[in-house]
């Protein structure tokens, strides 16, 4: 018998035996799940990441091996283990190290997405200009990595979760990281931040001069009112520290 695991904005997660079972909403169109699909298998075929195989077993559900609850949030409220902080930055640049993959590019998707977006025309400008100075790249970018989409089962790190999965220029995916975490606490924002300086090449300036377009991005994607505010502070001031 299927029991309720988990429940989402779009989707609810169900469990029987080793077997979890996704169910989408009525109205999630199926090509999103298609397209799902498709990034696990190759991500399967082309790297050696530890995800998932996913099966279609419905228009609206779709069906993987059941790993476990013990993700990298677990225990992490305003601050992170610094094990699993060196981890978690460790698997980010392992993902990023991929190249060319048959994955959309984020350089092309997210200028579409702006120029079609309902944002005002300040913060569209903005986004458009980081976006335009942005050095053009090919790698496997996650765009929803944080610590509650990997998880540790037979110990090995499984990263669940692909559907934003594209191509893009590495950096993109780290602001993306930033201002997940900056959603939920300034303090895990900047301890995986600072992480991230020391254990990569990325420069702290790099990376806040492309969070204003990743802001606008999150904010194309959300209707939640709190994360708008904040994601406009951070358009205009990536820096922000307090935001009331």
């Amino acid at each position: 018998m299927k029991k309720i695991f988990k429940e989402g904005h779009m989707a609810t997660v169900y469990v029987e035996n080793d077997t979890a079972y996704k169910a989408y909403d009525d109205f999630y169109p199926e090509e999103w799940i298609d397209k799902e699909i498709y990034i696990h298998d190759i991500l399967l075929e082309k790297t050696s990441l530890n995800v998932t195989k996913m099966y279609k077993t419905g228009a609206h559900e779709i069906k993987m091996p059941f790993l476990n609850q013990n993700t990298l949030d677990t225990g992490i409220d305003e601050k992170f283990d610094n094990v699993k902080l060196i981890d978690f930055v460790h698997l980010q640049t392992q993902i990023n190290a991929y190249m060319a993959l048959e994955l959309e590019n984020a350089h092309v998707v997210f200028k579409r997405w702006i120029l079609m977006s309902q944002l005002g025309k300040d913060i569209k400008n903005i986004a458009l200009d980081v976006l335009d100075n942005l050095e053009y790249k090919n790698h496997l970018c996650h765009f929803d990595y944080q610590p509650s989409h990997v998880v540790s089962f037979e110990k090995k790190y499984f990263v669940v979760d692909w559907i934003h999965a594209k191509l893009a220029n590495p950096i993109l995916d780290m602001a993306s990281t930033y201002i997940i975490l900056r959603l939920k606490s300034y303090k895990l924002a900047h301890q995986y931040l600072y992480k991230v300086i020391d254990m990569t090449d990325s420069k702290l300036e790099d990376i806040f001069k492309v969070v204003p377009l990743m802001a606008a991005i999150k904010m194309i994607e959300t209707d939640d009112i709190f994360k708008h505010k904040v994601l406009t502070t951070l358009v205009f001031d990536p820096k922000n520290k307090v935001i009331i």
